[in-house]
């Protein structure tokens, strides 16, 4: 998956995460259907952090790990900010292997197999609500492993034009 912020100077990379951020707020600030898909986000973060305090207590973290971009992001604006810290905040460094989503997608399964058994004792509201967290992770399954297979094809292509266009000495 080609990342369009990978090949950018670091001005220009403060000023385009800038940009997406207030975009995104701007444009969506007044939208009903964005409101639904933010609820909805929180939502999903609870099932999969069972915050105390529910979907309530997940909306307050996305909110405060956003402020917390946007305050690294407007420092990176004014040049008080590293990159590299940036980066790792907005999750634009480190890219995977397609081992280590593999790892990711076994440690999925294995949880998946413990909420089944959890599945087959609950009973009621507790069991619907199991029925959807196992609903939610056979997504991210999914997602993860067609992840694992596009980073395994990029990595053997990369291999295969390993010394592509290499001039050799005589």
């Amino acid at each position: 998956m080609y990342n369009k912020y990978s090949s950018m100077k670091k001005s220009e990379l403060k000023e385009a995460i800038k940009n997406e951020i207030t975009s995104v707020l701007s444009e969506q600030s007044n939208n009903p259907d964005f409101d639904k898909k933010v609820a909805s986000f929180a939502k999903k973060i609870n099932n999969e952090m069972d915050y105390p305090g529910g979907v309530l207590e997940a909306m307050k973290q996305i909110k405060s790990r956003l402020e917390r971009i946007i305050s690294k992001v407007e420092g990176a604006k004014r040049g008080g900010a590293e990159e590299e810290p940036l980066m790792k905040m907005v999750g634009l460094s480190e890219a995977k292997s397609a081992a280590d989503v593999d790892k990711e997608v076994k440690d999925l399964k294995a949880k998946m197999i413990e909420k089944a058994k959890e599945f087959k004792k609950a009973e009621g509201k507790a069991k619907d609500k199991i029925k959807d967290e196992l609903k939610a992770m056979t997504v991210k399954k999914g997602d993860l492993e067609k992840k694992v297979e596009d980073l395994k094809s990029k990595e053997e292509e990369k291999i295969a034009n390993k010394g592509k266009d290499q001039e050799l000495d005589a």
